[in-house]
């Protein structure tokens, strides 16, 4: 599959798309197809070489929306919309800068709607905040 996978800090323009691997499935994890992810302050420290704490080479992209393509063992259904933002996602595991990710099944939510993909991804961290900001 096609990712960018972040080697070292660098600039922007130094990114670039390879061939790695595809995720390989588990229990506890669902294979998500991205089809957009959205672009956070904390991705562009990681670019920057400001993360200590993420061991590169790593697929960075701490938020995405897609498709399950593997529900593995979760009640998620093949080709089920769905969101997932954070908890590690791009950090401590590959992220969403990629063709798929896989993700743990706890952190992926289950959406019902026909939204465009670019706008969706726009939601998901903008509504967390919101949510922090109410509480």
């Amino acid at each position: 599959m096609k990712a960018v996978v972040l080697e070292k800090a660098c600039a922007p323009q130094d990114l670039y798309v390879k061939e790695v691997p595809m995720p390989k499935v588990k229990p506890g994890w669902v294979l998500v197809k991205i089809k957009a992810f959205g672009i956070n302050r904390s991705e562009i420290y990681t670019r920057q070489g400001h993360s200590p704490s993420v061991k590169l080479p790593r697929i960075i992209g701490i938020e995405c929306v897609g498709e399950v393509a593997d529900p593995s063992d979760s009640t998620m259904k093949k080709g089920q919309r769905v969101v997932s933002l954070m908890g590690g996602l791009g950090r401590e595991f590959n992220g969403s800068y990629a063709e798929y990710a896989l993700i743990p099944s706890s952190q992926v939510y289950a959406i019902n709607n026909e939204m465009d993909w670019g706008k969706l991804a726009a939601i998901p961290e903008n509504v967390l905040y919101s949510l922090c900001f109410i509480i």
